[in-house]
């Protein structure tokens, strides 16, 4: 079962990590759906190529991380270092699934932009089950050592 949570992962931020290399490179499907706006219409912010392109590095890094746990490479770190990147995932998705209480996540309060409906039935959700899931790789680390 331990693999299955792990190759999930490692599929879910291949995914994005190649959707974000496509936006770094100027095909931009789904890209302004993927950016939440004010009240007014503009965006929140507006990403440049290259934080697409170090967003989507990111993410195959985090893909590489899980891999490891797959046993098809050998882990290179102790336990800590692989606990402390399960908890590292927990966080900041868990985070980013609640939301700022006003533009993303759960905790949203603009809710009538394409961001929005988006962001209710995909975004946050997804966040929320990358750090489900991290959580279940993580408490089976030690079984690994």
């Amino acid at each position: 079962m331990h693999l299955l949570y792990t190759l999930a992962l490692v599929v879910i931020f291949f995914i994005l990590a190649v959707l974000h290399f496509l936006w770094s490179l100027n095909i931009l499907w789904g890209f302004e759906s993927a950016l939440p706006r004010k009240k007014d219409g503009s965006f929140l912010f507006y990403p440049k190529k290259i934080e697409s392109f170090l967003v989507g590095l990111a993410l195959t890094l985090l893909a590489g991380f899980y891999f490891s746990f797959t046993g098809f490479i050998p882990l290179l770190f102790d336990s800590i270092v692989y606990q402390i990147g399960c908890w590292f995932t927990i966080v900041i998705f868990g985070i980013r699934a609640i939301g700022d209480f006003h533009y993303v996540g759960f905790t949203k309060r603009i809710k009538n932009k394409e961001f929005a409906y988006w962001d209710t039935i995909l975004f946050s959700p997804l966040c929320l089950f990358i750090s489900f899931l991290a959580y279940l790789v993580e408490r089976g680390i030690e079984s690994l050592f």
